[in-house]
Order: C-alpha cells, then structure tokens, then sequence
C-alpha cells in the first residue's frame, strides 16, 4: 500500500450515515426505523408486534367463545326454581320440577 492508496482511503471514502432510530411504542427500546413496524400511530419493534398479534387473535378467541357460550336464564313458577341453558339449547321441562311452567327471566310478570 502506498502513499497513493492511502490518500485516496482518506479522500474517497464516504461518510457512514447514521441510521435513524425509534423508540417502540410498546416496550420502550430503540431500534432502527427500517425495522420498526407501524400500526395506525404507533411503531412497533418487530418482537412487540408479534406479541401484540398474537394477544389480538387471543382476545378475538375469546370474545368468540364468550358470545358462544351465551346463556338464558328461566325461572319456574311451579318450583320457584331459577336456572339457565345455552342460548340454542332446547328446553320443554324445568330441570327441577318437570313442569312446562317456565319462562325466560327476561319476561317475568
């Protein structure tokens, strides 16, 4: 290497521009902006926007399973029993007393 190579190693070489950086929205830690992810307004580091999926598809589940598991409450006039089934059981008898004499508690007298 000579006296040339070497100015033109001082000369010719280009500045390293800093990569920009964000914080996360949710845990707080720097990362450079090509990997941060965006959700409406708010950036996400890529291991925080795996978890907040995978949370979302969690909540979804269960707001699912919750509007399946739906119940309706009775009561029994004979037995003055109260009870409650699945929405989209059916039901002819009292599970106490046997009687047809039942009613949706929505609809008490």
């Amino acid at each position: 290497m000579g006296l040339g190579d070497w100015f033109k190693g001082i000369f010719n070489r280009e500045e390293e521009i800093p990569e920009p950086m964000r914080s996360c929205s949710r845990c707080g830690f720097e990362f450079p902006e090509a990997l941060m992810m965006t959700d409406g307004s708010q950036v996400f580091c890529s291991p925080c926007h795996t978890k907040r999926k995978s949370e979302d598809a969690e909540l979804e589940f269960r707001r699912r399973q919750a509007m399946a598991m739906q119940k309706a409450k009775y009561y029994c006039y004979d037995c003055k029993f109260h009870f409650s089934r699945k929405k989209d059981f059916p039901i002819n008898l009292c599970p106490n007393c046997g009687s047809g004499n039942f009613v949706p508690e929505d609809r008490l007298l």
